[in-house]
């Protein structure tokens, strides 16, 4: 139940429907079962959370749940057993049922989000994730990126699977895999994207973005560093400006992020999560800037402390 409220609190913050799935029926004793699901069923009613739990039997009620899924307020229950597989048509309907959330045009330019990679003994390196928009070929000349600096590299679709078969292009909003030509699997991390060459895409060190802070023990001001996810990028970003002097468990501000490590290739009006331990916050980036400098790293010889350079001098 622990990690459900977690999940469910963002689910919440970030706007995105739910609905539940009790797993191994089969095996759970009834009161255990029907414990569970009071809990479950208080915890969907609270004043935080306000969903309609519908417990989902037959075929009737995985109609009306996923007809008004996204109107945010059903929250469909489903009790399954993968063993006896009990209920599993009705979670199979469900899932088939359910409309689109975003509308993708035809004639977008591609945009590919890398979500993991891997190194296939005969095939090279091969990358998994999403397309976000546009049409995506085999043979398809594609921009990767960023890198460590913010520069995109071009790169060849060798060929494309999407569950397990071969296919010839990849739409929006399917997910698929690629293997690449001429490309090592180091050279590529979670959170880079391929894009097409007339795009025109820049990696992008600093962001402005409206957060709400969900909760945080103490305060949080300028210099606080947390981990930044929004899409598949996950890195720790430091606030280098806030519009208020301090932020607290509630408060809503407009902050100026910079990521630490590499520089990302992010959107306007992307939902992003910032967090740290318990430290929860959510938010909408509004402006990105691109022309803002890389940091300044510097060399191993201006870490060396006076005292220490001094001796090796002699």
């Amino acid at each position: 139940i622990g990690m459900t409220k977690e999940h469910l609190g963002l689910s919440l913050a970030l706007g995105v429907p739910v609905y539940v799935v009790v797993t191994k029926i089969d095996m759970c004793p009834p009161n255990v079962l029907e414990e569970t699901m009071k809990l479950l069923m208080k915890i969907l009613k609270s004043p935080g959370c306000r969903k309609i739990p519908l417990l989902v039997s037959n075929q009737d009620d995985v109609v009306v749940s996923a007809t008004n899924f996204t109107s945010e307020r059903i929250c469909p229950i489903f009790q399954i057993s993968n063993v006896t597989g009990q209920n599993m048509e009705l979670l199979k309907s469900f899932l088939n049922l359910l409309s689109v959330r975003n509308n993708y045009k035809e004639g977008d330019i591609a945009e590919f989000q890398i979500d993991d990679t891997y190194s296939v003994p005969g095939v090279g390196t091969v990358i998994s994730g999403t397309c976000m928009r546009g049409l995506i070929k085999t043979n398809d000349p594609l921009l990767m990126g960023p890198d460590s600096l913010g520069n995109f590299k071009p790169i060849i679709v060798k060929s494309i699977h999407r569950k397990r078969l071969p296919v010839k292009e990849v739409k929006a909003g399917q997910s698929s895999s690629f293997a690449l030509k001429k490309i090592k699997r180091g050279e590529i991390r979670k959170g880079m994207v391929l894009v097409s060459p007339h795009s025109d895409p820049q990696g992008v060190w600093e962001f402005e973005s409206e957060i709400r802070v969900l909760h945080h023990p103490t305060t949080i001001s300028v210099k606080y560093q947390a981990m930044v996810h929004t899409g598949s990028i996950r890195q720790t970003a430091s606030i280098i400006t806030m519009s208020v002097q301090h932020m607290r468990t509630g408060d809503k501000a407009i902050c100026r992020f910079r990521f630490i490590k590499n520089p990302e290739y992010i959107k306007e009006g992307a939902r992003m999560v910032f967090r740290e331990g318990r430290t929860k916050a959510v938010g909408n980036i509004i402006k990105v800037f691109p022309d803002a400098p890389a940091p300044y790293r510097g060399n191993k010889r201006d870490k060396l402390t006076p005292k220490y350079t001094a001796q090796r001098r002699i």
